[in-house]
């Protein structure tokens, strides 16, 4: 066999028995075998069984030789993994087409077997490279929410700070004015006097006075005076609620959870965005009674907050915006709608998507409706939309009554 195998092609290495077959095999792990039926101790086909029994060595092909003709010898080595069979006596030109035609096969299973890994290799790293665009989006994400909670925290730091310094000269501002008003009726009573009295002195004095009255217009003034007072605690009362909408919608003192009335939650967002509103829409209130929930309410104030000015934003010339609540037995609603322009139904599913927007540039970042998604979420409720081309959009929150 070696003499039939013999040239520079084969470096060639032989064992007397099965025992030494199996310790040369594992220590060379050679590119095939050829191996006898009949061998001391161990046969062969015992041998081509631990063979392929064995991580090291699974992948050599194996040749049995065999003088033998029995078919269930055939059967035992198949069984045991042999590759292929050679009769005896060898011919040789048989012999180097068989080991060609194996050694060419290994050569491309290899081949095979290494670009089944490179393909692996490929389909981890691009897997990899997904998770880490992935991550890399989620961090930015992040830190743009982040940065968009800091400066609402720094809003609602700076509305605290401002509720405060109006709250006390608004507080002088509101009682001068009382005080004003009711001195300006101690006026009116003393003029009435007046009045009477004077109908009891001369007639050229009671004229006299009377044209100073008249040139002075002291009636039109005690009247008017008495008007400015009233038009003046009207608008001291307006300020008041500005002022108790900050100090409600920033709530700097109360960041943790709590029992909140939503609808308390809601006027004072509407009276911090009026500005955006009242130029572009009319405002309809439609408040069902709902009852109060535990929540985060400076978190809720925001998401109203950017639902009301997308509402106003939408809106091209005057139109409505409506707001309305109600309730089931395990969830409150709140619905804010709009008359606007409407989202197109091709974008309406990347509205909630981060630094999606379809403002202008410089007019929005992209975040508001994620961030608000996000909010709801975590309180265990849903934002959804409704929108149709050219007739308005309809935001609504269900929230449930109680989250844990």
């Amino acid at each position: 066999m070696s003499r039939l195998l013999s040239c520079d092609q084969y470096s060639l290495y032989s064992a007397g028995n099965g025992k030494e077959a199996i310790e040369l095999a594992m220590k060379i792990n050679p590119d095939l075998i050829l191996l006898d039926v009949m061998m001391p101790g161990i046969d062969g086909a015992e041998v081509c069984r631990i063979l392929k029994n064995s991580d090291t060595t699974l992948q050599i092909p194996i040749i049995m030789l065999t003088a033998c003709h029995d078919k269930d010898v055939k059967l035992r080595c198949l069984k045991a993994g042999a590759n292929d069979f050679l009769a005896k006596p060898v011919d040789n030109v048989e012999l180097q087409l068989r080991v060609n035609n194996l050694l060419e096969f290994r050569k491309h299973a290899d081949t095979r077997k290494l670009n089944a890994l490179l393909e692996q290799s490929k389909m981890k790293l691009e897997d990899k490279n997904r998770k880490l665009a992935d991550a890399l989006q989620q961090i930015e994400k992040t830190q743009h929410q982040v940065i968009q909670q800091e400066k609402m925290a720094t809003i609602g730091l700076m509305a605290a700070g401002v509720a405060h310094e109006i709250n006390n000269p608004m507080s002088f501002i509101s009682c001068n004015i009382n005080s004003l008003g009711k001195y300006m009726e101690r006026m009116r009573e003393y003029q009435a006097a007046l009045k009477i009295h004077l109908l009891a002195c001369p007639d050229s004095s009671r004229q006299a006075i009377e044209e100073v009255q008249r040139k002075l217009k002291i009636e039109y003034i005690l009247e008017d005076t008495i008007s400015l007072v009233n038009q003046s605690l009207e608008g001291a009362g307006r300020v008041r609620n500005i002022v108790q909408a900050l100090k409600n919608f920033s709530r700097i003192d109360q960041a943790d959870e709590e029992l909140a009335d939503i609808i308390q939650c809601l006027e004072s967002t509407i009276n911090i965005v009026w500005n955006e509103i009242k130029y572009v829409a009319t405002l309809q209130k439609d408040f069902g009674k709902i009852p109060k929930i535990k929540c985060y309410p400076q978190q809720l104030n925001q998401v109203f907050m950017n639902l009301l000015v997308n509402a106003a934003h939408a809106i091209a010339g005057m139109g409505e915006i409506t707001v309305r609540t109600w309730q089931d037995s395990t969830n409150i609603f709140i619905s804010i709608s709009d008359t606007g322009s409407g989202i197109p139904v091709d974008i309406q599913q990347l509205i909630f998507e981060p630094f999606f927007t379809t403002k202008e540039a410089g007019k929005g970042t992209g975040l508001g409706l994620p961030i608000s998604y996000d909010i709801v979420k975590k309180h265990g409720g849903d934002l959804m939309l409704a929108s149709q081309l050219g007739l308005g959009t309809t935001f609504t929150v269900r929230l449930p009554i109680n989250y844990i």
